[in-house]
């Protein structure tokens, strides 16, 4: 059975843009023209995921979002967040009330795609690394690139020293951990100058963070935002990496 996703986006021409595209990547699309119009179908339907737009008349996107969360069913829908709005303060707000990606217009289809699919698939951190036990979370990691990054000082943040990079996150030691769920803003300079990709200051959710023997703790993050761009320039400098560490035969 198809996933079922729902659009919120005032502007007709960018509504349909969205639907066309899921649509034609296997998704079913539900389709609202404001807050007002989508609470009415999540009052019939919980879908799989919400592509939301921020500003809109009548109910915008942080007053659907602040809803939700009153709404254990909702709250637990994934969100990802539309807008043309990139401040600070917009992304800020937005990832506070649980958004797990977003999208700065104007709209790139591809991208669009792309985000849907992670987000749908992203169970724990399946781009990340290995859980406490030894076993991998998430049942899509191999399609995720990643390459050591080991020591490599991650400051000013989110400091420490880095441990793993793929294109879904990144994680690293520290012994001042964030709290599981928190936002970090990755902007090493060592990591920007090694990967060598200009928009490398990107937010990541903090999904887990567990103590280690030498009273370290290994802290693993899912990035937020990440931009094409800089997705493609990871896995290339991972797969460089990886290939030049492979075995010879």
């Amino acid at each position: 059975m198809s996933k079922k996703i729902l659009t919120v986006e005032d502007a007709p021409n960018i509504r349909k843009l969205i639907a066309y595209n899921l649509k034609r990547a296997g998704y079913e699309v539900l389709e609202a023209e404001d807050g007002k119009a989508a609470v009415r179908i999540l009052q019939q339907v919980v879908p799989d995921l919400i592509v939301l737009d921020i500003r809109m008349p009548e109910m915008d996107g942080f007053q659907l979002l602040e809803l939700m969360r009153k709404y254990p069913k909702a709250a637990a829908i994934p969100v990802i967040m539309l807008t043309a709005l990139s401040t600070a303060s917009d992304l800020d707000k937005a990832l506070s009330l649980g958004v797990v990606d977003y999208l700065v217009k104007p709209l790139d289809p591809t991208l669009l795609v792309a985000k849907v699919e992670s987000a749908l698939n992203r169970e724990v951190a399946p781009a990340l690394t290995a859980a406490p036990t030894g076993e991998w979370r998430g049942t899509n990691r191999r399609q995720f690139v990643r390459g050591g990054i080991h020591g490599m000082p991650l400051g000013p943040s989110p400091g420490g020293v880095g441990v793993n990079l793929g294109e879904g996150g990144i994680s690293w030691l520290t012994r001042t951990p964030p709290a599981v769920g928190e936002i970090v803003a990755v902007q090493a300079t060592a990591l920007q100058q090694a990967v060598g990709v200009s928009d490398f200051i990107v937010r990541a959710r903090v999904v887990y963070a567990y103590p280690l023997p030498d009273t370290s703790v290994r802290v693993g993050a899912a990035f937020i935002g990440l931009s094409e761009n800089a997705r493609n320039v990871i896995r290339r400098v991972v797969l460089e990496k990886q290939n030049r560490f492979a075995p010879s035969t």
